[in-house]
């Protein structure tokens, strides 16, 4: 796959996840962009990132690429002083570390990082905020000064001018105006009269912008004196562009560290402004989740679930929160990979590392390229049985076709899914499909709880049952007339509800007796082990 068609995925994939402004506010903290993934060994990473967050230290300041920079030195080409600054930045950065004299692993990274003596001939030119040092060059400082002065001159004469009873009722106000660089007076029409000069804008009340000619001679003068200092920098810039083409490994080596450094940092400082938590994935596919809470809700409960097996059936309430809880288990996933901060108790959580995870949320039907709801979903699936080891959601899977069709196809799917080793999470309200999927060991049953003495949605999760829709009561909660309501009920008819709670309650006895089932087999495992230990 190509860059653009990952990076492609990644984005999609944030935007199915809802974690759009969460990675935004995430990659504000970076000093210069990245790509979301640290590239080698992320176990080694994450002990990084945990030794440099038990820190307090300073953000980095923002600084450009070094690829364009690294070309030109490397053909022996002059930098700017802004290009120059940016490599100042960083080794002022790095030493700002070395000079804490930090014990541990930081402490030992930061010993590796030696600046040559023949850098600080460049980086002692430079300010803090990155202006040329002129007091460091004797003519640089002489001809700083004499501009000054010829400032002072020209301002002394515009003065002068301002205060001349000939021009006093010709100025529209007394201050001195900058018009492309240029200083200028605001005057009225017929001003030619009394003020020789160049007319260089118009006012928006219809004034004039003139530069008067009292003052060319002075501007000339500073012109040529700019052009003086123009050179002279030059040569610095020659001098300096030399020197550092020499240290060009130096430079490669320290990129190649701040880049190392900021992808720590940036996670480090985003996980305290945020009181979040630094989690990475670990190496089996099991998901726990403790107290997890997605970045896009606020205010919300707390999302407490254990996903160690092979597939997660949510089922129950409308707007019971059934999407955000598949959301939840992907986005943390997610996180987990590119060690993005989360919120989380990171002491009972555990995410599993997946090679993919692919979502399957959206509505895929398209009138352009004539596919529906349902021929939409197969070609989604489709593509998914050419991954491997993925975490695959697929919100509402009976979406866009008969629902006992469905229930036998998906099935079938999901069975096939997991053969392949795939881990899938997927919400439904087909009873009946998560009734043929509930006799397997490796699927965990969850659902979303319905308050009936509030007839709302608890935002819940109750493991190891089937939950009803409760369709006529979430239609009567968003504003559907009782009346209506009344009637669906007496044309779904008793028998239909019978049927429903049955599926439900058998699914729950069902898996209440493989569980007892299992539980007596291992006691009398352990039974005969200690008949066969007394023999």
């Amino acid at each position: 796959m190509s860059v653009d068609k990952k990076q492609n995925k990644i984005t999609k994939l944030i935007t199915q996840l809802d974690l759009q402004q969460h990675i935004t506010e995430f990659e504000s903290f970076f000093s210069r962009s990245h790509s979301l993934y640290i590239e080698g060994d992320q176990e080694l990473h994450f002990r990084y990132i945990k030794a440099l967050d038990a820190l307090e230290f300073k953000a980095p300041p923002k600084v450009a690429d070094f690829t364009e920079i690294k070309l030109h030195l490397k053909k022996h080409g002059v930098l700017n002083f802004e290009q120059i600054f940016e490599i100042v930045k960083i080794v002022r950065y790095f030493r700002y570390f070395k000079n804490r004299d930090l014990e541990g692993l930081i402490g030992e990274w930061m010993a590796k990082i030696i600046i040559p003596e023949s850098f600080l001939e460049v980086e002692k030119y430079f300010t803090n905020d990155g202006k040329f040092e002129e007091n460091l060059d004797e003519t640089l400082f002489g001809l700083s000064q004499r501009i000054k002065e010829y400032k002072n001159e020209m301002s002394g004469a515009l003065k002068r001018m301002m205060n001349s009873s000939k021009l006093v009722g010709y100025l529209v106000d007394t201050q001195v105006h900058y018009i492309n660089n240029e200083e200028c007076l605001l005057v009225r029409g017929g001003f030619n009269h009394v003020l020789k000069g160049a007319v260089i804008g118009r006012s928006s009340g219809g004034f004039f912008y003139v530069a008067p000619d009292a003052i060319l001679k002075t501007k000339e003068k500073i012109r040529y004196i700019e052009q003086e200092r123009e050179a002279i920098f030059y040569d610095y810039a020659k001098e300096f562009s030399q020197k550092l083409a020499e240290l060009l490994p130096f430079i490669n080596f320290i990129d190649k560290e701040f880049t190392r450094f900021d992808n720590y940092q940036a996670r480090v400082l985003f996980a305290k402004s945020k009181n979040l938590q630094l989690t990475k994935s670990q190496k089996d596919a099991k998901i726990i989740l403790s107290d997890f809470i997605h970045p896009a809700l606020h205010n919300a409960k707390p999302i407490n679930v254990d996903f160690s097996k092979n597939i997660l059936m949510i089922t129950g309430v409308n707007a019971g929160g059934k999407t955000m809880l598949l959301k939840s288990i992907l986005a943390s996933a997610f996180m987990a990979k590119y060690i993005i901060p989360m919120k989380l108790n990171e002491n009972k959580s555990h995410i599993g590392n997946f090679k993919a995870i692919e979502a399957i949320i959206d509505d895929p039907q398209n009138v352009k390229n004539d596919i529906s709801t349902f021929a939409g979903r197969m070609q989604q699936f489709a593509h998914i049985f050419s991954c491997k080891s993925a975490l695959i959601g697929v919100d509402e899977i009976e979406l866009g076709t008969d629902s006992d069709e469905a229930a036998a196809l998906f099935k079938v799917i999901l069975d096939d899914l997991i053969k392949r080793g795939h881990k899938v999470v997927v919400t439904t309200h087909h009873k009946r499909l998560a009734a043929l999927m509930a006799d397997r060991d490796d699927v965990e049953l969850m659902a979303a709880v319905y308050d009936e003495e509030a007839r709302r949605p608890t935002y819940e999760f109750m493991q190891g049952i089937i939950g009803k829709s409760y369709a006529f009561e979430t239609a009567s909660r968003y504003g559907i007339a009782n009346n209506l309501v009344n009637e669906a009920k007496k044309v779904y008819g008793d028998n239909s509800e019978k049927l429903s709670q049955l599926i439900e309650r058998g699914s729950q006895l069902e898996r209440e007796l493989k569980q007892k089932h299992k539980a007596v087999d291992e006691k009398l495992e352990a039974l005969q082990k200690k008949e066969r230990a007394l023999k």
